[in-house]
C-alpha cells in the first residue's frame, strides 16, 4: 500500500471550478497523506471519442490515481477518461447532465440544485477554499458587490444606498468594498464616488485568487449582494457575521433564492434593512466547514481509513 494517496485534479481553468475541487483536496489532505497531481485541461483533455474508445495513450508517465476529481462540465469527459483508463474512483462537483450522473462514482452538488441519487451527497453551497480564522479584526468589514445574473436583475441606485447607509451607520468599521466580472461598469462609477473616509474600493480587476480569501481571514463583517451565491457561502466559511443585500429577483421563486431564504430563516445571514444593517448585533453562527465533512465522507466511502 502506498504511503500517499495519489489524486489527480482535473482542472479547466475557472478560478470557481478550480476552488471546489481544491478545497476537498486541502480538506483531504488534513486529514491523509495526499499527493496532489494537476491535470490542466489546457494540456491534457479527453474527448468523449476517448472515453467511448478507452483511448489508453493519455497521461503518459503519471503515476496513477487512487481518486480522480473534477468541477465543471469541461471536465466531465475528462474525468471519466481517467477513471476508465486507470480504474480509479471519479468525483465531480457540481451537478452533472442526467444522462452521464451515473457515470461518476460520486457526485458532490450544492443541496439548492435539488438533485438526488445514490451516488449524490449535497452540500451547503459549493465547497470552497475558505476557513475559520482566529485572526479577526473587529474593526474590518468587507462589502462584496455582484451584478446581474441568471436569478436576479440590478438596482444600481438601490445597490449605491445600501452601502451608503452601512458605511454611515458603522463608522467605527473600516470597510473594504470589491466588485465582480458581473458588476456593471456604471455601479463601480458610483461606488468610487460615495463619499466616505471608512470605506476604500478595490476593483475585481486589481485582485488576485489569493485577495478574497486573504480579506475573509481578517473581516469581521462582511455584506454580500444576495446574486453572489459562492461568496456568500465562501463568508459563511470564514467564520465572519454575514450579511445579504437584496437585489431585484427575476422571480418569485427558484432553488437558488430558495437556498438565499432558508439561510436568512435559518439564521445564517442577516438580511439587509436600513433599521437593521449593523452586523454587530448579528449573532454569528458557526462557521461552515463543507470541505471537512465531505473530505470524511469520501475517505468513509472508499474505504480509506
Amino acid at each position: 500500500m502506498r504511503e500517499k494517496k495519489v489524486i489527480w485534479q482535473i482542472k479547466d481553468g475557472k478560478r470557481g471550478h478550480e476552488n471546489q475541487s481544491a478545497g476537498l483536496v486541502r480538506a483531504l489532505s488534513k486529514l491523509l497523506p495526499i499527493e496532489s497531481i494537476p491535470i490542466e485541461l489546457a494540456q491534457e483533455k479527453a474527448s468523449w471519442f476517448d472515453y467511448l474508445l478507452g483511448s489508453r495513450h493519455l497521461f503518459d508517465g503519471l503515476v496513477n490515481p487512487d481518486l480522480i476529481v473534477g468541477a465543471g462540465s469541461g471536465t466531465h469527459a475528462t474525468v471519466l477518461t481517467a477513471g476508465r483508463m486507470t480504474k480509479a474512483p471519479t468525483i465531480m462537483l457540481m451537478t452533472p447532465p442526467t444522462g452521464i450522473r451515473r457515470l461518476f462514482d460520486l457526485c458532490i452538488a450544492p443541496e439548492h440544485d435539488g438533485t438526488k441519487g445514490p451516488n449524490f451527497i449535497t452540500t451547503r453551497g459549493v465547497l470552497n477554499l475558505i476557513e475559520n480564522t482566529n485572526t479577526k479584526a473587529p474593526d474590518k468589514g468587507l462589502l462584496l458587490i455582484g451584478g446581474p445574473s441568471k436569478h436576479h436583475s440590478w438596482d444600481k441606485e438601490e445597490v449605491i444606498q445600501q452601502i451608503t447607509e452601512i458605511t454611515e451607520s458603522c463608522p467605527n468599521v473600516n470597510w473594504t468594498a470589491t466588485t465582480s466580472r458581473r458588476t456593471p461598469a456604471t455601479c463601480e462609477s458610483e461606488l468610487n464616488a460615495i463619499q466616505a473616509s471608512n470605506m476604500q474600493l478595490v476593483p475585481v480587476e486589481q485582485t488576485d485568487a489569493d485577495w478574497l480569501p486573504r480579506q475573509l481571514s481578517h473581516a469581521n463583517y462582511v455584506w454580500v449582494t444576495e446574486d453572489s451565491v459562492s461568496m456568500i457561502y465562501e463568508a459563511l466559511s470564514s467564520g465572519a457575521k454575514v450579511g445579504l443585500l437584496p437585489v431585484p429577483r427575476k422571480e418569485k421563486a427558484s432553488r437558488v433564492l430558495r437556498g438565499v431564504d432558508h439561510l436568512i430563516a435559518e439564521k445564517q445571514a442577516m438580511p439587509y434593512t436600513q433599521a437593521h444593517c449593523d452586523l454587530s448585533t448579528f449573532p454569528a453562527p458557526p462557521p461552515l466547514n463543507e470541505a471537512e465533512r465531505i473530505a470524511k465522507i469520501v475517505i468513509e466511502r472508499f474505504s480509506w481509513s
